[in-house]
């Protein structure tokens, strides 16, 4: 089922292209946009959404302020805060509230990427992570070493963040598969070329291990397996 989301923007475009970006993606449903802290609420009530995009001024209150009454209330949503606001004293209370990530307006659309695979990272490691370990924390709070290139926002040119969550999570779902540039990039839909680079890309971060594959016939195939 694709995530919920409620998007709270007081600027009606930005909600909109928030909107419009979001339903693009297979995996996100927006059950609503409000404008201001009094609808939020009641939307947040009533959806109880995975994900809030919550922006700090709003025109009666505070996205922070809401977002404290939320958590007193046992909402447990998982948040990104939007706002034009620069100062530091906003990013420390967000985070203290628990927004995992802060984007600043005029929002860019890869650094919205990078937001929600690091969203969707999030919430797969902790479907599958059926024992605590250290690992595991430390990946959910960022402070892994070798924490996902997801949520890294210096990407190198030509690897976007959500093409290579796809890749890395075709490898973490069958941690024994051996896949080719070719099978990866009909899997995600894309060519032979773009599969290779973020394969390449994996490959450099540790986290993949590359092999030949020798067939009956022909050249020998590169083949790539999630490193254990």
């Amino acid at each position: 089922m694709p995530h919920s989301v409620v998007i709270v923007e007081d600027e009606i475009a930005v909600a909109q292209l928030l909107a419009d970006y979001l339903g693009q993606c297979d995996d996100f449903q927006v059950l609503g946009i409000a404008t201001d802290k009094a609808t939020a609420s009641r939307l947040v009530a009533l959806g109880q959404p995975e994900l809030l995009l919550l922006d700090i001024h709003l025109p009666d209150g505070n996205g922070l302020e809401l977002l404290g009454e939320l958590r007193r209330q046992g909402v447990g949503s998982d948040v990104i805060m939007v706002t034009a606001a620069k100062e530091v004293a906003a990013l420390e209370k967000a985070m203290q509230l628990g927004a995992f990530d802060f984007l600043v307006k005029p929002i860019m659309l890869a650094r919205l990427d990078q937001a929600l695979a690091k969203f969707r990272a999030r919430h797969q490691q902790l479907q599958q992570g059926e024992v605590l370990t250290q690992s595991l924390v430390d990946k959910l709070l960022g402070t892994d070493s070798g924490a996902s290139a997801a949520s890294d926002t210096r990407l190198p040119k030509g690897i976007d963040a959500v093409t290579l969550f796809k890749v890395r999570q075709l490898f973490q779902e069958d941690p024994q598969a051996q896949l080719s540039a070719e099978k990866v990039g009909a899997l995600i839909g894309a060519s032979r070329s773009t599969a290779r680079r973020y394969l390449e890309f994996l490959l450099t971060q540790h986290e993949l291990v590359a092999d030949l594959s020798y067939g009956s016939i022909g050249r020998p195939e590169r083949c790539y397996r999630w490193r254990r």
